[in-house]
């Protein structure tokens, strides 16, 4: 009876341990996040398509039809910006986030949120306290990694000056030399403006999250890929919708930077002299009515623009084969 327990513990023993090597394989299959499409159970999906070499030996020695290889480097190996955010850990800047290397298998993502500033020598004993007292609370719940910093920018009302000059032509009632002094009046205030330096402190806090494998699935690279930015966007924003609603209370609201205001961040951090003569936006908005751009351009740039005037020189001349032809055939029949 006894020998008959002693092999029975066994064989469960022998079980039990089957069947948790099975669990733990499968859950370290499940955490390569490699980006293979997956089902809802994390089970891969096989893709039999297999892409076809014949013709890629012909295209090799015509540039404008060589395929373009994402490791080509110009220029003796150019280090641009982007071997610099490389180097410093940053994967990508898109939908408002950052994206840092984790070292492991999850995918880390930063938001920047503006801290409204206010002016305790403006405010009583009883509201600095209570602001102290909400801050407190704030700090102490803080679960996830906080960071705070600030940034010192030039004192920014080019936009609102030159609406208000905009708008200053078109008032009811206003004569010809009215209009003309509102206008002078306001290219004075620009022109006071770009000579004199006056800055302020800017207030920003960074709230980050991790996506892990197990939270999202996917049946292509792209939809996984859509899924993890959608789980961080919603973490992140939780996060910052939660902040806000009690630091509003202590006149500290914050708001969370789109794009176009995290790139701006990030080129005042980089360029910290050149921007306070030249904006971003001036920049961005000079460049897309250049004929020419001025950035550099790396090979694979390049070469896609050589494969695009191929392509556009091919279908002009086979438009031009095709009405000669109609044209030829007119002739005939007349």
């Amino acid at each position: 009876m006894f020998t008959i327990l002693v092999i029975i513990s066994l064989v469960s023993i022998l079980v039990l341990s089957l069947v948790a090597f099975f669990i733990y394989r499968k859950l370290r299959e499940r955490q390569d996040f490699d980006l293979e499409p997956r089902d809802r159970h994390g089970n891969k999906i096989e893709d039999d398509d297999e892409e076809s070499d014949e013709d890629a030996g012909d295209q090799e020695h015509e540039p404008d039809l060589a395929p373009i290889y994402d490791d080509d480097l110009g220029y003796d190996d150019f280090l641009s910006f982007e071997d610099l955010l490389h180097e410093i850990g940053i994967i990508d800047i898109s939908n408002g986030m950052i994206e840092y290397e984790t070292g492991d298998n999850s995918r880390l993502f930063v938001m920047l949120a503006e801290m409204q500033q206010s002016n305790p020598y403006l405010k009583t004993e009883e509201e600095l306290a209570h602001i102290n007292r909400i801050m407190e609370v704030f700090y102490n719940g803080v679960v996830a990694p906080l960071k705070e910093s600030s940034q010192s920018q030039r004192v920014e009302m080019t936009d609102f000056l030159n609406d208000l000059k905009e708008h200053s032509q078109y008032l009811h009632g206003a004569t010809p030399e009215m209009k003309s002094y509102a206008e002078q009046v306001i290219d004075d205030t620009l022109n006071y403006q770009r000579a004199t330096d006056r800055f302020e402190n800017k207030a920003y806090l960074q709230f980050q999250a991790v996506v892990t494998p197990e939270e999202v699935f996917g049946e292509t690279v792209d939809a996984l890929e859509q899924q993890i930015h959608e789980k961080a966007i919603e973490k992140l924003l939780r996060q910052i919708d939660r902040a806000d609603g009690l630091l509003r209370r202590a006149d500290h609201a914050i708001t969370a930077l789109d794009q176009f205001g995290l790139c701006e961040v990030l080129y005042k951090t980089f360029n910290k002299e050149k921007s306070v003569h030249i904006r971003l936006e001036d920049m961005i908005r000079h460049q897309n009515f250049a004929l020419f751009t001025t950035s550099h351009q790396n090979d694979v740039t390049f070469k896609r623009i050589q494969q695009a005037i191929h392509i556009e020189t091919q279908a002009i001349n086979s438009a031009r084969d095709v009405l000669w032809e109609n044209v030829e055939h007119q002739n005939l029949e007349a």
